[in-house]
C-alpha cells in the first residue's frame, strides 16, 4: 500500500509539474511584442549629442560630457596597409576618435520579438534546434528572465554624413538584426552549467566574495568610469555571471525593471565579445583593423535607453509634443545627473531611468549603444 501511494505521489508531482510548465509556455505565448520604430523616429529620439567628445589628431575636437575611454589613441597621423615592395600604396590621414552609434539592442519577454522591426515575431517557436536559448515555460523556479535581439544601427553611416567604409566599428553601414539569444544554448540554462564552456572564469567570480566588486564598481560607473578591471560585475546593475537570461531574483520582487532589462543588454554584449562576435575599436591596435577582445571593456560603451520613453536631452524649442497616438507611447525626460542623454556602463539607473518602463504597452525596453571608435581617417595616394 505504501509502494502504491508513494508511485501516486510521483505521478501527482510530474502530472503538476508538466501543467504548471505548460501553462507557463501559453503564458508567455500571449505576451505581446511591443513596437517601435527607430527608423521613424530617430531624429526626435536619438541623444546627438551623445557622439560628442570628438578627439581629432590626438586632441579633443568638441567638449562633451561623456569622458573618453583612457585608452583611446592620442596618436596625430596613421598610416595603414600598404606594402611598398609589392607596389601597394598604405592609407595615410589623421586620428579621429569618437561615440559612434552603432548598434541597438531589444529586450524582450518573447524570444524572436523584434520590436524595432515594427514588433514582428519570427515564425520559429516551433522549430526545436532554433530554440535552444528560448524559456518557453521549461525552468520550474520563477526567476525573471528576459531574451534579447541585436541590430546594427549605423546612423552615420546610414545617413551618409561620412564617407562609405570608414572608420565603421563593425564594419556594417546598414540597419540590420545581427543575433537573438535564443539562438544560444546557454541563455536558458538557469544554472549556468552550459555556459560554463563559453566563460570557465564564472566559476570565480559567481561567489558571494565577488560580489564585493559590485558596490566600488556601481559607484565608480555611475561617476562616469565603469571599471574595466573588474569585467565580472556590471556596476549598479548586478554581477555580469553567469551570462544566461536569468535574473536570480523572484519576479514578483522584481523592483527595477530598466535595471534588470540593461544587465539582460550588457550581458548579451559580454557574450558575442567571448564568442569572437564583436571587436575591439579603441587604442592604437585598433585604428586601421579591428581585433577580436573576448572580454568586454565596459567604458568603450555608452547606452541610451530608447523606447519606451527616450532618454533624450528633451524636444528642440519648435518640435510640436509627442502625439497621444504615437508608437512611442510617451516621452518622459526629467534632468539627467550625467548632464547628457547616454549613460556609461553600469551606472545606477536611479540617475538616468528607473521610472522609464511603461506597464502593459512599454515593457519590452530598446536601447542605442554608442561605441567609442578610433580610426585613421585619410585617403590612399594614387
Amino acid at each position: 500500500m505504501a509502494k502504491l501511494l508513494k508511485a501516486l505521489m510521483l505521478v501527482c508531482v510530474f502530472w503538476v509539474g508538466g501543467a504548471h510548465q505548460e501553462a507557463r509556455a501559453q503564458e508567455a505565448q500571449k505576451l505581446v511584442c511591443n513596437s517601435y520604430s527607430p527608423l521613424e523616429t530617430m531624429f526626435k529620439d536619438v541623444c546627438w549629442s551623445g557622439m560628442f567628445p570628438m578627439r581629432l589628431m590626438g586632441a579633443t575636437y568638441k567638449a562633451g560630457k561623456s569622458g573618453i575611454p583612457k585608452e583611446s589613441t592620442n596618436k596625430i597621423l596613421c598610416k595603414c596597409g600598404g606594402d611598398l615592395k609589392e607596389g601597394k600604396l598604405p592609407r595615410i590621414g589623421f586620428t579621429l576618435g569618437f561615440w559612434a552609434p552603432s548598434k541597438i539592442m531589444d529586450v524582450t519577454r518573447k524570444p524572436y520579438c523584434l520590436p524595432s522591426l515594427g514588433g514582428i515575431e519570427l515564425p520559429v517557436a516551433d522549430v526545436e534546434f532554433l530554440n535552444g536559448g528560448a524559456n518557453m515555460g521549461r525552468s520550474d523556479r520563477h526567476e525573471a528572465f528576459a531574451n534579447w535581439a541585436l541590430y546594427t544601427f549605423p546612423l552615420i553611416y546610414m545617413l551618409r554624413l561620412i564617407d562609405d567604409g570608414a572608420c565603421p566599428p563593425d564594419g556594417m553601414t546598414e540597419f540590420d538584426l545581427l543575433q537573438v539569444s535564443a539562438m544560444f544554448p546557454n541563455w536558458n540554462d538557469l544554472l549556468g552549467r552550459y555556459t560554463t564552456f563559453i566563460n570557465p572564469e564564472m566559476l570565480l567570480f559567481t561567489g558571494v566574495t565577488s560580489l564585493f566588486a559590485l558596490p566600488v564598481d556601481a559607484m565608480s560607473s555611475t561617476l562616469g568610469k565603469p571599471i574595466n578591471e573588474l569585467f565580472w560585475v556590471a556596476g549598479g546593475w548586478g554581477p555580469m555571471y553567469p551570462i544566461t537570461g536569468f535574473y536570480g531574483a523572484s519576479v514578483g520582487n522584481m523592483t527595477d525593471v530598466v535595471g534588470f532589462t540593461s544587465l539582460t543588454a550588457v550581458r548579451g554584449i559580454s557574450l558575442l565579445h567571448r564568442l569572437g562576435m564583436l571587436n575591439e575599436t579603441v587604442g592604437d591596435a585598433n585604428i586601421c583593423e579591428r581585433n577580436p577582445r573576448h572580454i568586454i571593456r565596459k567604458d568603450a560603451y555608452r547606452w541610451q535607453f530608447l523606447a519606451p520613453s527616450p532618454e533624450v536631452n528633451g524636444r528642440p524649442p519648435s518640435a510640436p509634443p509627442p502625439t497621444q497616438t504615437s508608437s512611442q507611447v510617451r516621452e518622459v525626460s526629467p534632468p539627467s545627473r550625467f548632464g547628457t542623454c547616454t549613460h556609461p556602463t553600469g551606472a545606477s539607473t536611479a540617475a538616468w531611468g528607473m521610472w522609464r518602463d511603461v506597464p502593459a504597452t512599454g515593457e519590452d525596453h530598446s536601447y542605442l549603444l554608442f561605441q567609442w571608435t578610433d580610426c585613421c581617417f585619410g585617403i590612399t595616394p594614387d
